[in-house]
């Protein structure tokens, strides 16, 4: 257990070497110049007008280490203090968040980059702590091979790694999901007072990450209700205190996002967050839900979850609308039912594909064998016995399906980050199967050979029992030593991998882009590369609203049109160079980009995989 221990700390330590030095000379990405400085607004003016789309603990979270820095606070920003009274019908609230977010980190005289490493810490130590816990669970149902398979899958994922360094929600989200689950196995399983307080405030603080996780409420009570009927079909009583405890737990939980809103809404002027709520709700289709949040967000003792059900609106508002991107070929805001599986299927690396779809191999084989030995005609009992008998695996598989269902029918479409709270309980499901099967060939004889037999003949029969299971760990190591291969390659830029099916990070751009590849992060390297190649004049046109003069201090940047071919240096970010439309051809497919000129010049360098920089002759 011991030795166990130090490969859990070793496995975590790396986790958080690679995260912490992978992200220091990325510079604030599109999303995080808008959650660290309104995560900084919160707790030095408890007032919430900023960025509502999001709940507020995780900028929270990030915005603490802050507080031990002395940065000035911009209080003349336009996205801060707009009067009460302003006509602000021709500004979207999303600007006023950006405006006061470049504020706070280039015109104020702070220094931006340090802000930003100091930012990303604390959403560092969540991806550990959900490390930690995905060890600790799928230890507790399957032994300390699957957990530590589950743990080695998650330490060296890109797609983990590239995300839990940032400012943003979508780890957060991932280990709410993932630990908020643990907390509702372990009260169905020992339903007492104590683990219910600690369920309900764990739900609470998961509501807060991400309004994602809103989902929870009806998964969770949906494994509740099949838990009561199954475990307890004739003993009701029971059955009633499972579903009045959720009931109870939920209290709990909207006490909880009470408590943080309360704070966050405390010096926000009552009169402000109602006429912000009405303008930013004016175009939400369900008019009677918006007015009725509209009345609740002027109500002093409600207005907390006024401002809670406005973000909740926002997003979902966001959700049915789109986000125009590049995705195959065309530039739509439509959205692709195809899309998470296609991006899932080429941002993960390639090994991990094969395990997974092995582990899904073994787990229908497994069900099969078991359905031939009764008869068809009970394949209801069958299915029944699995539920109870494999409650975690199919609470897991409840939620993947659940949320995966949500996804693929969303027209948001941005980016792998939004189904990353499934991959904990694919990591987990799929480490369970492969611990399964290399432990099956183990024969139980061992303990007889070892009195009888000379101790040079132990040896060799003791590796003749163990041959099959050496010849299975030996695949497994091969398989995640390519995959952890294959992810230290492309250190320190993990947004960017791609696997082989995808044809690398060279390729990755001719898919898709966005948080997938080019989120505005390599403007600080891109700097970097002008100073030491001496360049006085470039033209620029890279994805992101931050002030490219904040980095770029030893060349001039010049204006162009994108739809004109042009000379002399130029940088394009890869999301603007797949996804900028000519003027007249909105939505537009590839050969309809504005930089369709562009395709027949390679770029002679790609910063970070993610701005291509060109020297037309």
């Amino acid at each position: 257990m011991k030795k166990v221990n130090i490969l859990v700390f070793l496995l975590l330590l790396i986790f958080g070497v690679l995260a912490v030095t992978s992200m220091w000379n990325d510079s604030a990405n599109y999303d995080e110049r808008i959650h660290l400085p309104a995560g900084y607004s919160y707790l030095t003016q408890k007032d919430m007008r900023l960025n509502p789309e999001h709940p507020p603990l995780v900028k929270d979270m990030a915005a603490l280490p802050l507080l031990f820095l002395d940065i000035k606070f911009p209080f003349q920003s336009w996205g801060w203090n707009t009067p009460l009274n302003a006509d602000r019908s021709r500004t979207p609230a999303w600007q006023t968040d950006v405006g006061f977010g470049n504020d706070l980190l280039y015109y104020s005289g702070n220094d931006a980059q340090k802000m930003m490493r100091y930012g990303r810490i604390p959403i560092i130590l969540i991806g550990i702590f959900l490390g930690f816990y995905i060890w600790r669970f799928t230890k507790e149902l399957w032994g300390n091979l699957a957990g530590i398979i589950a743990l080695t899958f998650y330490s060296f994922s890109p797609t983990v790694l590239a995300h839990t360094r940032l400012v943003t929600t979508d780890v957060a989200a991932a280990a709410a999901f993932f630990i908020s689950f643990y907390y509702l196995y372990h009260w169905l399983k020992a339903p007492t007072r104590r683990n219910l307080w600690i369920f309900g405030i764990v739900l609470g603080l998961a509501l807060l990450t991400k309004f994602s996780t809103f989902l929870l409420i009806p998964i969770f009570g949906a494994i509740v209700l099949i838990w009561a009927l199954l475990e307890n079909q004739k003993k009701w009583f029971w059955t009633a205190k499972y579903i009045g405890g959720f009931i109870f737990i939920l209290i709990i939980a909207f006490l909880v996002i009470g408590a943080i809103y309360s704070f966050h809404t405390w010096n926000y002027p009552i009169e402000k967050q109602a006429i912000d709520t009405k303008f930013i709700l004016s175009t939400f289709g369900f008019k009677p839900l918006a007015n009725f949040n509209v009345w609740i967000s002027s109500q002093p003792y409600l207005r907390a979850y006024g401002h809670y059900l406005l973000g909740f609106l926002m997003v979902l508002q966001r959700s049915l609308g789109g986000n125009t991107t590049y995705y195959l070929g065309n530039v739509s805001a439509e959205g692709a039912r195809s899309y998470f599986p296609v991006v899932y299927l080429i941002k993960e690396p390639l090994a991990y594909i094969l395990m997974v779809l092995f582990g899904l191999f073994l787990a229908l084989k497994h069900c099969l064998s078991h359905c031939r030995q009764r008869q068809f005609r009970y394949w209801w009992q069958d299915f029944v016995d699995l539920i109870k008998n494999n409650p975690a695996e199919m609470g897991m598989i409840f939620i993947i399906f659940i949320y995966w269902a949500f996804s693929v029918r969303s027209r948001l479409n941005i980016g792998v980050r939004h189904i990353l709270p499934t991959i904990p309980f694919i990591y987990a499901l799929t480490a369970r199967q492969i611990a399964a099967w290399i432990k099956d060939g183990v024969t139980e004889r061992i303990p007889n050979y070892r009195r009888f037999l000379p101790a040079g003949r132990q040896v060799w029969q003791l590796l003749g029992l163990y041959w099959e299971r050496i010849k299975r760990s030996v695949l497994v190591v091969m398989f995640f030593f390519w995959a952890i291969l294959t992810t230290l390659f492309i250190y320190p830029y993990f947004l960017t991998y791609f696997n082989e099916i995808a044809g690398g990070p060279d390729n990755g751009h001719e898919l898709v882009v966005d948080s997938n590849l080019d989120w505005g992060q390599d403007i600080l390297r891109l700097a970097d590369f002008i100073e030491k190649k001496n360049i006085k004049e470039i033209k620029l046109d890279y994805f992101s609203g931050a002030p490219a003069q904040y980095y770029i201090k030893t060349a001039k940047i010049e204006s162009y049109n994108r739809e004109t071919p042009q000379k002399g240096w130029l940088a394009v970010s890869a999301t603007i160079y797949m996804g900028a439309c000519k003027a007249d051809k909105i939505p537009c497919s590839y050969n309809e980009r504005a930089y369709v000129w562009l395709d027949s010049y390679k770029p002679m360098a790609k910063i970070g995989y993610s701005i291509f920089v060109y020297d037309l002759k």
